[in-house]
């Protein structure tokens, strides 16, 4: 409705500045009377003498110069010079490019800790004992926090997300969700490793 709204006022506008402009329109289209100094068209009765159409004259003096007409109605044709002759072979020059440089992607960081604590272990069963892993399922480092869970317990202090915190800081936030609910964050790998 709105859109009906602004075309009918467009449409309003034009019609109105058409009608107040028609009127200044039609005065300026008025031809305007031509008031003509008599001295311009000041025109003599007797015929003017056969000229020759070389010579020229103006008007104020009354004086007459003559010019032979065959002079200036010659032209002087004279051939334009031509640039001399230059060798046009072609010369080529290869010139070795070398290939662009493409940056090898760095290889994922792996940080895996061969330690004999339940966080290593329970890591080993989790993501491989890789503390850097982010495999993009929504589960990060090597306790596989969810990103939630890792800001819940204290992880946005080290890092954003827990793969880009060191694997001593991810076990500080995984002794805080224990503290809070045991091993229950974790349930395949507790009953793998028995864990209570």
């Amino acid at each position: 409705m709105t859109i009906v709204r602004r075309i009918l006022l467009l449409a309003a506008i034009s019609v109105s500045g058409v009608a107040l402009l028609a009127p200044l329109a039609a005065r300026s289209a008025v031809p305007a009377p031509v008031e003509l100094e008599d001295r311009l068209l000041a025109v003599d009765a007797a015929p003017a003498p056969e000229t020759d159409r070389g010579s020229l004259s103006t008007r104020s003096v009354g004086m007459t110069l003559a010019v032979p007409s065959e002079a200036a109605e010659q032209v002087v044709t004279e051939p334009a010079p031509t640039p001399g002759e230059a060798p046009m072979e072609a010369t080529l020059h290869v010139v070795a490019t070398p290939p662009p440089a493409v940056a090898a992607p760095a290889p994922p960081r792996v940080v895996t800790y061969d330690g004999d604590t339940v966080w290593d272990d329970l890591a080993q069963c989790e993501s491989g004992g890789n503390w850097a892993i982010n495999t993009g399922n929504g589960y990060y480092g090597g306790l596989q926090f969810s990103h939630p869970t890792w800001h819940g317990y204290g992880g946005g202090e080290f890092a954003e997300y827990p793969h880009e915190a060191t694997r001593e800081e991810q076990i500080i936030v995984a002794e805080r969700l224990h503290a809070a609910r045991g091993f229950q964050p974790w349930p395949a790998c507790r009953v793998k490793l028995g864990l209570p």
